[in-house]
């Protein structure tokens, strides 16, 4: 018997993506991957994901290409991370933080200040790295596409309404914690900082805003158009019930953004008359009761940024020091996961200006230079940027044929916020924002728009 599905893949891809779907909603959910074993938890998932898929190529009998555009910066960061593990160049005392060199390294090659501390970073984006190849492969699929992009939505709207909650009610801790003395306020669903989770809501209403946009071109008028829409709503409302600033200055940047990009389809009818009435008072009525009392406390949040500027003053400072370090190890890089050995050292002349212990630099740009030196930084922003300007081209060429393009400008929006956010804080230093930036880069290197079996894939029309 095969299975067939009007909405589905075939079941053998489903089986490959069972894995990866469960991760999207298990990563965000399990302190946002933030914890060691939440991290290997997920790793397990994506490897396992990609076995099913190299299953389903043997079924299938072919054998994907890269194109070199994306095979060469990934060999460059393959090849510095063999190096960072192969030649340790020093050892970090587990109880002093001091570093101590270790005799025979080579020292004109990449290497790591700390291989324990390398090894575990490396191994993440390694299963990161294979879960991208399956979903840059699903991605080639119209039905496959839009499950995914179903799946961040409702990953989205889970942590969401978490957090929309927990505002409104006055919740004391985090979820699945205790009352932590050093969380205070800031944590947001099971987030424990609010700025990551403020990253993950801006990577994920952009594929509600596609999954509803595809709704009102494909069924205007049916329930499913008001059902994506409440989720779009509450997504991006928990962006503003969210505390991070910068989130929230990236979200109305974000919509702004949208609201250009899709004016026509914005424009155009979608849903009747009595479906917009119920949805309005349903909207209305949650607004009230949930979304108003964190907005509130968000208002309070933002009468009182600049009356104090020790938060600001830190990360210049922070940011001084990273330089510092850059200057030190920027040519080859300290080692993928060993900011927080290197950098105490290039704050000592700041002595108690800068408080606590610093495990990411709250720069993604300035802590992969540190880490990954300018040959590493140069390969990672040409796997983004390639993504983000086929992005680019396939809109543009969408516009040109006067074609609706709804996925594609949804990755690009997104990508866009969180390159953005990670120039002032740390979203892609977790692995939960990781995985989802993943599923966008993939999305940008996948073949939709080529050709394969000399067959040109389902146009994508309407449906984006």
């Amino acid at each position: 018997m095969r299975w067939t599905h009007e909405h589905l893949p075939p079941l053998r891809w489903l089986a490959a993506l069972a894995p990866l779907l469960v991760a999207f909603f298990y990563a965000p959910l399990a302190f946002g991957g933030s914890t060691p074993d939440t991290v290997a938890v997920l790793d397990w998932l994506l490897f396992h994901g990609f076995l099913l898929w190299l299953c389903v190529l043997v079924v299938e009998r072919r054998f994907p290409r890269l194109p070199w555009a994306l095979a060469v910066p990934l060999l460059v960061l393959v090849v510095l991370g063999l190096l960072q593990i192969w030649n340790p160049k020093s050892v970090v005392d587990s109880v002093f933080g001091e570093i101590r060199p270790l005799p025979g390294a080579v020292s004109f090659l990449p290497g790591t200040v700390d291989a324990s501390a390398t090894r575990p970073v490396l191994l993440n984006l390694g299963a990161l790295a294979l879960g991208g190849l399956v979903l840059r492969d699903a991605f080639a699929q119209a039905r496959a596409r839009w499950l995914l992009f179903g799946t961040i939505s409702l990953a989205g709207f889970i942590i969401a309404i978490i957090g929309i909650y927990q505002k409104a009610s006055g919740a004391e801790a985090m979820l699945w914690s205790e009352l932590r003395p050093d969380e205070g306020t800031k944590f947001f669903a099971a987030y424990r900082y609010h700025g990551n989770a403020a990253a993950f809501l801006n990577l994920s209403w952009p594929a509600a805003l596609a999954v509803w946009l595809r709704s009102r071109l494909k069924e205007p008028g049916s329930i499913a158009v008001s059902l994506d829409f409440s989720v779009l709503f509450l997504i991006f409302a928990a962006v503003f019930v969210n505390s991070s600033k910068a989130g929230q200055i990236l979200g109305l940047l974000g919509f702004l953004l949208a609201l250009w990009r899709f004016r026509g389809e914005f424009a155009n009818a979608g849903t009747n008359r009595i479906g917009m009435v119920v949805l309005t008072f349903f909207l209305l009525g949650f607004g009230a009761v949930f979304v108003l009392p964190g907005l509130l406390n968000i208002l309070a949040n933002w009468n009182s940024f600049g009356e104090d500027g020790s938060t600001l003053t830190g990360r210049l400072l922070a940011y001084g020091a990273c330089f510092g370090a850059i200057q030190e190890y920027g040519f080859l890089g300290a080692g993928a996961g060993t900011f927080r050995f290197v950098f105490p050292y290039h704050t000592l002349h700041l002595e108690d200006r800068i408080p606590g212990f610093w495990y990411y630099a709250h720069s993604d740009w300035l802590q992969t230079v540190i880490e990954w030196g300018w040959a590493g930084f140069a390969a990672w922003a040409f796997l983004i940027g390639g993504a983000f300007v086929r992005l680019w081209r396939h809109c543009r060429e969408a516009a040109a044929r006067e074609r609706v393009e709804l996925s594609c400008s949804a990755g690009l929006l997104a990508i866009f916020m969180v390159i953005v956010h990670a120039m002032l804080d740390f979203p892609l230093q977790i692995a939960s924002l990781q995985w989802l930036f993943v599923a966008y880069l993939a999305l940008g290197w996948s073949d939709y728009y080529g050709h394969q079996n000399g067959e040109r894939r389902e146009a994508e029309g309407a449906q984006g």
